[in-house]
């Protein structure tokens, strides 16, 4: 059969029509799968040279105010090796010493202990809570279908912590609360970076990916979720904001208990109920996961049926609340 010029024509113009699209798709999965993996710490600050003693007697400089930690050394586990739970050290005794000296070996801090993986066979990340710019639910999670683990960590805990300038340039490291590493950056972004970073100091473990939300969406969001449990709990908004003045290791389990709740809400939700989610915490919520990646570990959280929820003991030492020495970390 032989086809008229017109219908040619139509036939050209739908088969360009028809690659524009392919080619438009192709650059905005291309574009929406782009991955912001957490990078390693910058070098810390050099440190200032001490003068040379002269024979003229002078008077004893002021200790510093800005403490930096006492040299110790991280549980380190080679990349691909098996693990099995150890033993996390306690945050050691803070006192004033010398400035830092150039590299976070010499401030007794290993680079990157132990990077996570994100694949088909693992899924790691930490889940950050925020108010007022400062993290009070700091949350170490593992997704192996059909079991989750959900480690959370007091945010009044002492660690390392950084402060960091522009770029995510390391000004200073005190000895600090691991949820002011949030505020101690001049971006949400580089401030989760941060957390990360001093939540490594703490533990030895270095999450490879992070979610965050603000809790000033919450209202916002109680009203796209109004059943949502945690623990057998119904949670609404008075109930969460009675949970977050609950003190330290309390407060840390029960922000476990509500991230596993949120899970499970989720998990049982309409695919076009996700918008009206996604209106609820619109600008609230950031990740360093591409879109993909994302709706692969909400797929995969679905599968999940059973939650172990652990929260890492701490103790209060020296006046400032410190891991115990019985905190073990399970992965």
């Amino acid at each position: 059969m032989q086809l008229s010029r017109k219908q040619m024509i139509l036939i050209v113009t739908l088969s360009g029509v028809a690659v524009l699209l392919l080619i438009g798709l192709l650059i905005f999965l291309t574009y929406f799968n782009k991955k912001e993996p957490v990078p390693i710490e910058p070098s810390l600050p050099p440190a200032t040279e001490t003068p040379a003693p002269t024979d003229t007697p002078s008077p004893s400089p002021s200790p510093t105010l800005t403490p930096s930690p006492t040299p110790y050394f991280l549980p380190l586990v080679p990349e691909g090796a098996a693990t099995t739970p150890s033993p996390v050290p306690a945050t050691p005794s803070v006192s004033p010493s010398p400035a830092v000296t150039g590299s976070p070996e010499a401030a007794g801090i290993p680079p990157t202990p132990r990077d996570g993986v994100y694949n088909d066979e693992i899924k790691e990340f930490m889940a950050i809570g925020t108010r007022n710019g400062e993290a009070i639910a700091v949350l170490l999670v593992q997704v192996l279908p059909p079991e989750a683990t959900v480690v959370a960590i007091p945010c009044e805990t002492q660690a390392a912590v950084y402060t960091l300038g522009q770029d995510a340039k390391i000004e200073r490291i005190d000895a600090a609360p691991i949820g002011t590493a949030t505020a101690r950056a001049e971006t949400a972004r580089e401030g989760c970076w941060n957390l990360i970073w001093a939540v490594k100091n703490l533990t030895g473990y270095r999450a490879p990916a992070y979610l965050c939300v603000d809790f000033s969406c919450m209202e916002a969001f109680f009203s796209f979720a109004p059943d949502l449990t945690a623990d057998g709990e119904t949670v609404d908004l008075d109930a969460f904001t009675r949970m977050l003045n609950e003190p330290d290791e309390e407060r840390a389990e029960s922000m476990a208990q509500f991230g596993v709740g949120i899970v499970q809400y989720l998990g049982k939700a309409s695919l076009w109920e996700l918008p009206a989610f996604r209106k609820a915490t619109r600008g609230a919520f950031t990740s360093s996961l591409s879109i993909y990646e994302l709706l692969r570990l909400m797929s995969d959280l679905k599968k999940v049926t059973g939650f172990t929820v652990a929260v890492l003991p701490t103790q209060i030492k020296d006046g400032v609340r410190v891991l115990s020495d019985a905190a073990v970390l399970p992965f």
